[in-house]
């Protein structure tokens, strides 16, 4: 008995999978879920509560990993003196965008389901959510760096939100058109190349 209970799971979880990953949450279809699965939607309301539980199977963990990881490096980086602040910020950066990089392409499929499929969920702000947080930590910064900034023109806080929205759309492009680990770390690479440059016009 408590083989086929574990078994129905399983095949309740990869129909699942492959059903967000195929048509996304708002168009993802329960009876489908258990046509695939062999069992019925009751079946799967036995397990999860409803198909967002059901979706957040998936990604709940890698969403809370990756947007703590972001906060502690932020928060760490924030707490350094002024001076190692401005002279590692971007060798440390780009470090930092790499090794989650890494992270996403060791949990590719969830990310995949995070920012291609997850309209209509809670997670459809985890991009947003990113930005904010660079959004913060980069006002942090420029406060910290004020006496050192000589004739550039100010920025607002929206044009930093504008500008952390753009990095972070422009990095989860390589999730969204599949790009293999290599071509994105190539992708990414050239997106911070571009991203500092831009900023190198308002810091000194």
């Amino acid at each position: 008995m408590a083989l086929w209970v574990e078994e129905a799971t399983e095949n309740i979880i990869a129909a699942a999978k492959e059903e967000f990953m195929n048509y996304g949450f708002i168009a993802a279809s329960l009876r489908r879920i258990a046509e695939k699965a062999k069992t019925s939607p009751r079946s799967i309301y036995t397990r999860f509560s409803d198909k967002e539980e059901l979706f957040s199977y998936f990604v709940k963990e890698q969403v809370d990993y990756s947007l703590g990881l972001v906060e502690e490096y932020l928060k760490n980086f924030s707490a350094c003196p002024k001076e190692e602040q401005m002279e590692g910020r971007g060798e440390n950066s780009s470090n930092f965008a790499y090794k989650l990089l890494d992270y996403i392409y060791d949990n590719f499929d969830a990310f995949y389901l995070i920012v291609c499929c997850s309209k209509g969920t809670v997670y459809e702000s985890f991009i947003e959510q990113l930005a904010a947080l660079e959004t913060e930590h980069t006002q942090k910064y420029l406060v910290a760096i004020d006496s050192e900034i000589r004739n550039l023109p100010k920025v607002t806080v929206e044009f930093i939100h504008m500008m952390s929205r753009s990095f972070f759309d422009g990095f989860f492009e390589t999730v969204r058109h599949g790009f293999d680990r290599e071509k994105a770390r190539e992708h990414v690479e050239k997106l911070i190349l571009f991203h500092s440059g831009g900023w190198e016009r308002f810091l000194i």
